[in-house]
């Protein structure tokens, strides 16, 4: 068996970096480690198979920041403050003048990096249209074959921006694997001089400062965590518990939690960490691929039936620790 599953792995390894040669190179120079394509191994590998394979139709859902929310109410009632939505459209015009006053915030549904604070009216209205024009026109999906990004219908909406009741805005970012939360992001002046204290999580949940800061931005030391982080975890282990990974962002105004996104592509889909390219790293074992949506479902006869077939023998051989590649670079 250890044989066989050895040809048939060599033999779709090089058919699957053939066929996604533009993705290969992308994840080389993103992370400078080959991808093992037909048995992800380590963080930053399932992410490009995640990518490239794993199409889980709620993936959708949690990648669009309206459409979550609805998903976020039905699993965590009352739990989880939200701001409020004070429009969608996609055009300027059909904005009533009064939805501006106030601290307002206009975003993309389908996107990152999509915020424009609207507060005092600081903003004429052909800079409005202009920036829904232009976030409406840009497919988040595309560069990085981000799948569910390019399948969100796009939607320009304003909400309420959340204020800080005491101090500044908080951010909690929780890595969820299942019902397991491995990492945690705190982050604070994310919009003046950025700081961010990393978080290893154990699994009997004892929380340990990381050496590993990626770049998400310089420590502030001596920073406490947050006083509600407690439950911010328990919050992303209920919402996380349905899926093999994802990402779940909190804001603290300082005295409550508010959602802030579910995140199903870290960073593009890249981590820059070396526990992230670690095969043998926490981070990267307790993301488990059986549970995924592909390898889970029935495929239509064809290549992705064969290779999930392949794939689920591989991953349930008995001697798959000693099949199994040890090294990044293995083809």
């Amino acid at each position: 068996m250890a044989l066989r599953l050895r040809l048939i792995k060599a033999v779709l390894e090089c058919f699957l970096w053939s066929r996604h040669p533009k993705m290969v190179l992308y994840f080389i120079r993103r992370t400078g480690f080959l991808p093992n394509m037909f048995c992800p191994q380590t963080v930053n590998d399932k992410f490009l198979w995640r990518k490239l394979f794993d199409h889980d139709p709620r993936f959708v859902i949690l990648s669009d920041k309206l459409a979550c929310k609805e998903w976020v109410e039905a699993r965590v009632p009352e739990r989880l403050k939200m701001a409020s939505v004070r429009w969608v459209g996609d055009s300027a015009e059909s904005i009533p003048r009064g939805l501006l006053k106030g601290a307002a915030l206009m975003k993309a549904n389908h996107g990152s990096e999509t915020n424009l604070f609207l507060r005092d009216n600081r903003f004429s209205d052909e800079k409005i249209e202009s920036t829904i024009q232009s976030w409406l026109a840009y497919d988040h999906g595309k560069a990085h074959r981000e799948w569910a990004y390019s399948r969100v219908e796009r939607k320009i909406f304003i909400e309420d921006e959340i204020t800080p009741q005491s101090g500044e805005l908080e951010e909690i970012k929780v890595f969820t694997h299942g019902s397991d939360v491995v990492r945690l992001h705190h982050i604070g002046d994310r919009f003046s001089r950025k700081w961010a204290n990393c978080w290893n999580v154990a699994a009997d949940g004892t929380m340990k400062l990381s050496t590993e800061q990626g770049r998400v931005g310089p420590p502030n030391p001596g920073q406490a965590l947050p006083n509600k982080v407690e439950e911010a975890v328990a919050l992303a282990k209920q919402l996380g518990a349905e899926f093999d990974q994802l990402r779940v962002d909190f804001i603290f105004d300082g005295e409550a939690l508010w959602l802030g996104e579910l995140t199903v592509y870290n960073e593009a889909g890249y981590v820059y960490l070396p526990a992230a390219n670690d095969p043998e790293s926490r981070f990267s074992q307790a993301w488990d691929i059986r549970n995924t949506f592909f390898l889970s479902h029935q495929h239509r006869p064809g290549f992705k039936r064969l290779y999930a077939s392949a794939l689920k023998q591989y991953l349930a051989a008995s001697s798959f620790r000693e099949i199994a590649p040890n090294s990044m670079t293995e083809n």
